[in-house]
């Protein structure tokens, strides 16, 4: 009902994607990998004093920071038993400098002027996770973003699933460094499909527009009367279960209907391969797989990508907005 009926649509198609700058990913990589003392490949060349008998992509042992990482409390949209709760890596100050950082970008692709929510994570999720799609806190979750960090080497593919305002779910593989916008409180997201690997790592920003009304009053005058009901079952739909603030449809493959390839419901469902494209962002109307706009776009004069055909400002539909501001920040 709040998702529905009450709350705003503030963006033509409530998601998008783009690169995030590479100096805040790098911070964000070290303090992971030195929490979990993982060891990681990365792409430098070590020599010798001489200057000779180089290697390259050296492999680097990382020692683990005690303290730093702990189990997150059980959550009921996280599904799991206790081996695969998500491990959380925290840093209150690191992250509130992020969260200040990264602000511009998000009034740029929401053309909202904002004030700073909460950053959590980084959240590690483990073997056999899961996350159930729901919506979130429409009192400080509203202009939101998934920051991908980094995952583990044996990590299976493991998207994160998001219904935008034209009716479809997109299915986003993200790739580390990669950054997801999206209305939280409006559009229901989640990963139900069982995470296979080792850890899957991500930081999660959140915003407020600074007009910004609550409704937790109107929430309440929302519900029916008949609200505690259960009804049965009806020929032709699938069965709804309710977990906490999430949902999941048990009878489907991945817990989702229109995840599932033998139910018509999958036919709204578009799978997005990263790494998205630095300095622009990626939505509705681009090609999922080669993140490359529609060839009838244009550059406007601010470097903004419209389709021709239309308004050409900057909340026209699937809208791409120049991101240079990224580099200096």
């Amino acid at each position: 009902m709040t998702s529905a009926i009450l709350a705003t649509n503030y963006t033509e198609n409530g998601w998008g994607l783009t690169r995030a700058p590479e100096h805040i990913t790098k911070q964000l990589q070290e303090r992971l990998y030195s929490s979990l003392g993982v060891a990681k490949t990365v792409e430098r060349t070590q020599c010798n004093y001489n200057g000779e008998d180089c290697v390259n992509n050296v492999t680097e042992i990382l020692e683990p920071i005690h303290g730093t990482a702990k189990k997150e409390h059980f959550i009921k949209t996280i599904e799991g038993e206790d081996h695969a709760r998500p491990i959380m890596i925290g840093s209150p100050s690191d992250n509130i400098n992020i969260l200040h950082e990264m602000q511009p970008l998000f009034e740029w692709w929401s053309g909202l002027d904002l004030i700073p929510s909460i950053a959590y994570g980084i959240r590690a999720y483990r073997n056999d996770s899961n996350l159930l799609m729901h919506i979130d806190k429409a009192a400080t979750h509203i202009i939101s973003g998934i920051f991908h960090v980094d995952r583990s080497d044996d990590a299976e593919p493991w998207p994160i699933v998001i219904e935008d305002f034209l009716g479809n779910t997109n299915q986003v593989y993200l790739a580390p460094g990669d950054l997801l916008f999206y209305e939280s409180s409006k559009c229901f997201h989640g990963r139900p499909q069982t995470f296979i690997g080792s850890y899957y790592a991500s930081i999660f920003l959140h915003y407020r527009p600074v007009d910004y009304v609550e409704f937790e009053k109107e929430q309440h005058y929302a519900v029916p009367e008949h609200w505690r009901q259960t009804k049965p079952s009806m020929d032709g739909l699938e069965e709804l279960v309710v977990k906490g603030t999430g949902m999941k449809e048990p009878e489907c493959k991945n817990l989702l209907c229109s995840l599932d390839e033998n139910n018509e419901q999958s036919e709204y469902t578009v799978s997005w391969t990263g790494p998205a494209i630095k300095g622009q962002i990626v939505t509705n109307g681009w090609d999922p797989v080669t993140m490359t706009p529609p060839k009838d776009w244009i550059n406007d004069d601010g470097g903004r990508l419209h389709n021709n055909g239309g308004k050409g400002d900057v909340n026209a539909a699937m809208r791409v907005l120049d991101f240079s501001i990224a580099d200096e920040l």
